[in-house]
């Protein structure tokens, strides 16, 4: 596969059947951008990017979401968010393997390239994954791609940088700066789309499936209930991405 074609579907929030979240029905939400996801044509693969439930995240609600996407039979990828339980998830999903210290952390191996999934569930980025993730870009002149749920960056929404940012943000910059072949870093959890240079890197955040925040005020409030996903093409040296908004 030479050109590889990606959806980043994230911030789902769901919760349990005929239960809204906020006035907003988010399983028909996630519904129907699987359904846009799919009727693309041509996606290669997911990423679901964390935030898949509302707490608790029980197997229940996962196993509705496992069902959904396993429908679409395109292949996917989890990213763990704040709100999941990646204990849970791993079991849910058959990804017991992943595990490294109660975290998931997991890459493809590409012809061209490298993908890496990082876990921030705790609110941080264990900083041995990211020194792993250093590690293999040292031994390659080939480009790779980062998916995790939490920026790595502040991103103008006051709500979230004040309360909700990455909390070992300083470290992971510090790490990032010294990585050069890191060709696109893909997050959600600010629910909104921002794109944001870190050095040379640049930090694309995908607006959820359930609602956007307003980008003004220091409470929490949401700006609309428009849904969208992201779509990335890429083969190791272009990469072009666009939001999608329904």
């Amino acid at each position: 596969m030479n050109l590889l074609k990606i959806a980043h579907v994230t911030d789902l929030h769901i919760l349990a059947e005929n239960e809204l979240n906020q006035g907003v029905d988010v399983r028909a939400n996630f519904l129907r951008v699987l359904e846009n996801v799919v009727s693309e044509g041509d996606i290669n693969m997911m990423v679901i990017g964390g935030d898949l439930v509302q707490r608790p995240a029980t197997e229940e609600l996962l196993q509705w979401v496992k069902q959904q996407l396993d429908q679409t039979e395109i292949s996917y990828r989890i990213v763990p968010g704040n709100h999941d339980d990646s204990l849970v998830l791993a079991k849910v999903f058959g990804l017991e393997s992943e595990l490294e210290n109660n975290k998931l952390f997991f890459w493809d191996e590409l012809d061209f390239g490298k993908i890496f999934y990082l876990d921030t569930s705790s609110g941080d980025l264990p900083m041995h994954q990211l020194a792993w993730v250093e590690e293999e870009c040292g031994k390659s002149y080939q480009k790779f791609l980062l998916f995790m749920h939490h920026p790595p960056v502040l991103a103008a929404i006051p709500h979230m940088d004040e309360h909700h940012a990455l909390t070992n943000m300083n470290q992971v910059q510090k790490t990032l700066r010294n990585i050069n072949n890191i060709q696109g870093v893909f997050c959600g959890h600010y629910h909104n789309e921002r794109t944001v240079r870190l050095y040379n890197h640049m930090v694309m955040i995908t607006p959820s499936t359930f609602a956007q925040f307003a980008d003004e005020g220091d409470t929490y409030k949401i700006s609309t209930q428009a849904i969208g996903w992201r779509k990335i093409i890429w083969d190791g040296s272009y990469l072009n991405t666009y939001v999608k908004y329904l």
